[in-house]
């Protein structure tokens, strides 16, 4: 058995944790900048809801949904479950337990499915301070859970096959596929930065097909908090 240590792997976490620590660790640092980093066991996340979907170019909604607001609801219910299964988001706050803890509070004036989160649709510079006023609804929120780390989920749909892709399944006989993505930030609340911007994807399926958003949260679920 090969014992040998991938820095490259342990290059997320570690910078998560220097910058939990104070010691100014960036995700720069990863020479894998779109490897989805791992939040270290025990410390306490929160994850929003999602906050928009888009259609396929036929006009269909990812995961057979018939309409957005049922894409985002069933894709919800998928991250809760997928979360629900890793033991490493023992110390998340996920789907329900956030609406509900929010709802609690009415000195907390926050929608946490609707968020001011179109300004992150695009990746942002390099050191830049989250915009207002979504610094104040992810701090307040997060405050409420003794939470640090914010995950945003900004919006889901589904990417066709690539030219790759289809080349690939062409030469093996079968059927070109797609898959679910979902562009996520994750934040840092006490800096007002986004640590992590990039997709996530799940497995291939046709566009209908509810798997694509099992799969896919499992995927989300498994990269951000594995057991």
């Amino acid at each position: 058995m090969n014992w040998q240590i991938d820095r490259r792997r342990l290059a997320p976490a570690v910078a998560l944790v220097w910058l939990l620590m104070g010691a100014g660790g960036a995700w720069a640092q990863d020479d894998e900048p779109d490897r989805v980093p791992t939040i270290p066991n025990g410390v306490p996340a929160v994850l929003f809801p999602v906050q928009s979907t888009s259609p396929t170019a036929g006009g269909a909604w990812v995961g057979g949904a018939a309409s957005d607001r049922e894409a985002i609801e069933l894709f919800n219910a998928e991250l809760e479950f997928a979360f629900g299964e890793e033991e490493g988001a023992a110390s998340w706050a996920v789907g329900e337990a956030v609406a509900y803890r929010i709802s609690r509070n009415p000195m907390v004036k926050v929608n946490p499915n609707r968020l001011s989160y179109h300004g992150l649709l695009r990746e942002p510079e390099p050191r830049a301070q989250i915009y207002e006023p979504l610094h104040t609804q992810l701090r307040q929120s997060a405050a409420l859970f003794d939470a640090r780390i914010v995950v945003l989920p900004l919006t889901l749909w589904y990417r066709p096959p690539t030219e790759q892709e289809r080349l690939d399944a062409e030469a093996s006989g079968a059927e070109p596929l797609g898959r679910a993505v979902l562009l996520t930030a994750i934040i840092d609340v006490r800096r007002s930065a986004v640590m992590w911007h990039g997709i996530i994807e799940g497995e291939p399926g046709e566009a209908t097909s509810r798997s694509l958003l099992t799969t896919l949260a499992q995927r989300v679920a498994s990269q951000l908090a594995p057991s």
